[in-house]
């Protein structure tokens, strides 16, 4: 019995077998879909990915240089800001103080420097007229001594008590001088204290410097700050209408990138809706992700599409780089790579085809230009089965 399955058995796979390579080595051409040779203008396109990015100076984060108690925060994440709003009041009891201090010490350096003003003009007019008597005196003493009328001894008197007087004047005015200057600087000084305590209450008041949105709040009423070396962080505020789109062009393409070439793009939350701008800038300098090299392009994105559009949405885009009018075009999906040439399969009769060697030009998003090979009105297989021997070779 076992020597008669085992016969059976194998004639059953051979049979499969036969059907089964039957089946998947058609010796028929079936053309599935068709596309014919046509003129028109062709545009040549980079396809690449983006992302929308705030511009510099479109997000600003307000930090306080006050120490203290946060005692009033007036907003919150999503609401809108104009510049000169007032976001946040720190406890400013202990500055207060302070500035109290330096106006009373201001007061009583202005009372010394009117004390001194007042005081030390009569004091020098005093020893003036001690100087002026003695200098009379000294002057008569020295010509009665000529006549014998008084002693040398009155004379030198006379001469000492002079002397005395003309030093002590010069004493007054020298200290007068010296302490007006002491008075005014001790006021500058004053004044420059208070000056700093008024400027340090001023850092008590947060207020927004840029039209926005809150994006972020990172403390709240009741913590307490400190402001060390670097400025403790309280609100984001970003400028919604201030974007712009960052292209991260693949280092194959970026040498047909330049400048003010025109940029079409949409978002996946809007693909219905098209978006258009410039290249504005090309950094220089690479950026490497995944082992790939790209060069990063700026688009800066209108006031009016900024309504639909948010930071860090991803872009698809399309920069138009060439443009070629009036010359024979094939679709895309037309062309076949064989053994490192381009070809296409022209349709010459149903379910019949030619296989045409061609030469491109400018390969757009959805068709070629052909510079030899075709006729204008040639009709092309775009999608096709071919039998095994003949299917071609694709990349």
């Amino acid at each position: 019995m076992k020597k008669v399955v085992i016969p059976l058995i194998a004639i059953v796979l051979i049979i499969g077998g036969f059907f089964v390579y039957k089946t998947l080595t058609k010796s028929k051409t079936e053309v599935l879909e068709t596309a014919k040779v046509t003129k028109g203008n062709i545009q040549g396109v980079i396809v690449e990915t983006g992302i929308i990015k705030p511009q510099v100076g479109a997000v600003v984060k307000i930090g306080a240089r006050a120490t203290g108690t946060i005692v009033k925060m007036n907003v919150k994440i999503g609401d809108r800001v104009k510049t000169g709003q007032l976001i946040s009041i720190i406890d400013d009891r202990e500055i207060l103080k302070a500035i109290e201090q330096q106006k009373a010490s201001l007061t009583a350096a202005e009372n010394t420097l009117s004390q001194v003003e007042l005081t030390y003009p009569d004091r020098i007019r005093e020893a003036q007229a001690t100087l002026d008597y003695a200098k009379i005196n000294y002057e008569r003493e020295t010509e009665l001594l000529k006549h014998e009328y008084t002693t040398k001894d009155s004379v030198d008197k006379a001469r000492s008590l002079f002397e005395a007087a003309d030093a002590n004047l010069q004493r007054l005015q020298n200290e007068s001088k010296t302490q007006v200057n002491i008075a005014k600087a001790n006021i500058e000084d004053t004044t420059a204290q208070l000056k700093q305590q008024e400027t340090r209450l001023t850092y008590t008041r947060i207020y927004s410097p840029i039209n926005g949105l809150i994006s972020d709040v990172t403390a709240q009423e009741g913590e307490t700050i400190v402001a060390g070396l670097q400025v403790a962080n309280l609100v984001t505020v970003l400028d919604p209408t201030l974007l712009e789109m960052w292209i991260y062009v693949d280092e194959t393409d970026i040498g047909r990138v330049k400048v003010a070439q025109q940029v079409d793009y949409y978002v996946d939350t809007y693909p219905d809706k098209l978006f258009h701008g410039g290249i504005e800038k090309i950094y220089p300098q690479p950026v490497v992700k995944d082992n790939i090299v790209y060069y990063l392009a700026t688009v800066k994105v209108s006031r009016d599409d900024a309504e639909f559009l948010k930071p860090e949405m991803t872009t698809h885009i399309k920069i138009a780089f060439a443009e070629k009018k009036d010359v024979l075009t094939v679709p895309n999906a037309a062309i076949k790579f064989e053994t490192g040439k381009q070809v296409v399969y022209r349709v010459t009769a149903p379910d019949k085809v030619e296989k045409v060697e061609i030469q491109t030009g400018l390969r757009g998003e959805d068709a070629t230009e052909v510079i030899s090979g075709l006729r204008d009105g040639d009709m092309l297989a775009t999608k096709l089965i071919l039998p095994v021997s003949a299917k071609p070779e694709t990349h």
